[in-house]
């Protein structure tokens, strides 16, 4: 499986969850009322409007919980690097002086500390993933080859 077809699959899954997006309280009260529910029967997931059934939870929790098979995933070399290079390709990421910190921080399980001088391999070790270092740099080195011949066209 590559990386691309991993954050495919999660999209669907994901899409198929009951969730439901509201941001005002209208909107709000009119999805309350389709489910025949309260606010007292609701969870907010995130900060973006996204809601769900209480009596739905189960469901929620095990997409979050599967959300682990990245850590696996990742242990293999080659998906790692075509990870990588998929995200610093997808970012601004030799533009905005802190593509490291963003694609590093997509994949640590904790959150990675922004600093001005940290390199992506300070950032994989804070977070306990140096073994990632070899196909962070890997990723890199075909990134820049990639931005180049963009820049040649």
């Amino acid at each position: 499986m590559t990386y691309e077809e991993y954050t495919t699959k999660r999209q669907k899954e994901f899409d198929a969850l009951p969730i439901f997006y509201a941001l005002t309280r209208d909107q709000l009260d009119k999805e309350l009322a389709q489910r025949n529910a309260t606010i007292h029967d609701i969870y907010r997931l995130g900060t973006m409007g996204h809601f769900y059934l209480k009596k739905d939870s189960p469901v929620i929790k095990a997409w979050v919980e599967k959300a682990g098979e990245l850590t696996e995933l990742m242990k293999d070399h080659t998906f790692a690097v075509d990870a990588f290079l998929y995200e610093m390709n997808n970012h601004e990421y030799a533009i905005n002086w802190q593509g490291d910190w963003e694609v590093c921080s997509i994949f640590c399980d904790k959150d990675c500390e922004f600093g001005e001088d940290k390199t992506y391999i300070e950032y994989l070790n804070e977070d306990g993933k140096g073994y990632l270092v070899s196909a962070y740099s890997e990723a890199k080195e075909q990134h820049m080859i990639l931005a180049a011949e963009w820049r040649m066209v």
